[in-house]
C-alpha cells in the first residue's frame, strides 16, 4: 500500500504541476496547450482522488514554483507568433525506462525548444534499480555487460534465497532474521562493488555513464515537494548547458549555470555507520556522491533486491533554490 500510495501521491503532483503551468501562461495570453492523454487522464484521477485541502497543497506547492522557472525558462513565454503553440505533456512510463527522468515535457516545436522537469513527492530518490542472478545491472546502466565472475559470485547468494523458498514457499524475509544482512546484502554488495570497479577500470566514461543513467540522459529542472519542512526545492541539471536558453531573441534574467559529468571515482565504499551493511557511498570528482542502499521492497522472499539511490552530492555550481510555503 505504501508505494501504491507514494505513486498516488507523485502523479498528483505531476498533474498540478502541469495544470498549474497551463493556467498561468493561459492566463498571460498565449497559445498554450495541456495534451489530453491516456498519462494525463491517469495522473488527473489520482489528483480528484484526494480531498481539496490536499489537491490544495499540491497546487500551492506547484505555483510557488511558476515565478522562479519563467525567469529562468524564456522559452515558456517567448512566443513570437500567434501560430507559435506551447505544449504540455506528462511522459509516458516508457520515457523514462530508456533514460529520461522527466515527467513533465514543455515543447515549442516551432522554435525547437523544450525543456522538462523531474517532479519529486517527499522523495529524492533518482533510480530503484534491482540486482538479482539474471539482472545484466553492467549491461542495462552502463552498456557493458557483467563478467562470468560477477555471475559467478552473486549465484550462491540467490541459491540461499531458493533453498529457503524449497523449505517453504510462502517464506519472508523477515524470517532470515538478521542472517539476511551477511548472507545476501553485504556479499551482493560487495560483487556489485568488485564489478562497479572492474567496469571502470575496463572502459571509457564509466562515471560520466554512470550519472548519465542515474539522473537522466536529458537536462531537466528537479522540483521537490517537501511537506516535512514545508517547502519546494528546484534543482537545475543544466547537462551540457542545454537548460537556460534564449528563445525566439529573448534571453533569460538569470544565468544557470551549465554542470559537467564526473570522469573518476575517487571512493567507493561501503558507509560508515548506521546503515553500513546494505548501503554502499561512491564519491566522484566534481562535487558528485551517490548512495546505493539496497533493500527488499517486499514482504515476501523473492529472488532479487531493490536499490534506493540518493544522488547525496552534486556539483556545487548546480542550481538550487528553496521556496518556503505558507
Amino acid at each position: 500500500m505504501a508505494n501504491g500510495s507514494q505513486v498516488k501521491n507523485g502523479k498528483s503532483f505531476e498533474y498540478a504541476l502541469a495544470n498549474e503551468y497551463f493556467r498561468k501562461l493561459s492566463s498571460m495570453g498565449l497559445n498554450v496547450e495541456l495534451i489530453e492523454d491516456s498519462s494525463l487522464k491517469v495522473d488527473r484521477e489520482f489528483y480528484k482522488e484526494f480531498p481539496v485541502e490536499v489537491q490544495n497543497r499540491f497546487r500551492s506547492a506547484a505555483i510557488g514554483t511558476i515565478d522562479t522557472i519563467l525567469k529562468i525558462e524564456p522559452g515558456l513565454t517567448a512566443q513570437k507568433d500567434d501560430e507559435d503553440k506551447l505544449t504540455i505533456r506528462l511522459a509516458k512510463d516508457s520515457e523514462g525506462q530508456s533514460g529520461d527522468v522527466r515527467d513533465i515535457i514543455f515543447n515549442r516545436p516551432s522554435s525547437k525548444w523544450e525543456m522538462g522537469f523531474s517532479a519529486k513527492n517527499n522523495n529524492e530518490a533518482v533510480k530503484h534499480s534491482r540486482l538479482s542472478e539474471v539482472l545484466d545491472f553492467g549491461k542495462q546502466w552502463l552498456g557493458v555487460p557483467c563478467s562470468q565472475d560477477y555471475w559467478d559470485e552473486v549465484k550462491p547468494i540467490f541459491k540461499y534465497i531458493d533453498d529457503k523458498l524449497a523449505e517453504d514457499a510462502n517464506a519472508e524475509w523477515k524470517s532470515l532474521g538478521d542472517s539476511k544482512d551477511e548472507l545476501i546484502y553485504m556479499p551482493l554488495l560487495e560483487a556489485f562493488k568488485k564489478e562497479l570497479l572492474k567496469i571502470n577500470r575496463e572502459n571509457d566514461s564509466i562515471p560520466a555513464k554512470l550519472i548519465s543513467y542515474l539522473i537522466g540522459n536529458k537536462p531537466f529542472y528537479k522540483i521537490i515537494k517537501n511537506d516535512s519542512a514545508n517547502l519546494v526545492i528546484v534543482k537545475a541539471f543544466n547537462i551540457g548547458g542545454k537548460l537556460n536558453k534564449p528563445v525566439n531573441g529573448v534571453k533569460s534574467r538569470y544565468k544557470v549555470e551549465k554542470i559537467n559529468l564526473p570522469t573518476r571515482i575517487v571512493e567507493f565504499d561501503f558507509k560508515k555507520g548506521k546503515g553500513s551493511t546494505t548501503t554502499l557511498i561512491m564519491i566522484l570528482d566534481g562535487g558528485w556522491s551517490i548512495s546505493f542502499r539496497l533493500h527488499n521492497a517486499e514482504t515476501k522472499l523473492v529472488h532479487s533486491l531493490k536499490f534506493d539511490v540518493q544522488l547525496t552530492g552534486n556539483p556545487p555550481v548546480l542550481f538550487s533554490q528553496y521556496l518556503f510555503q505558507d
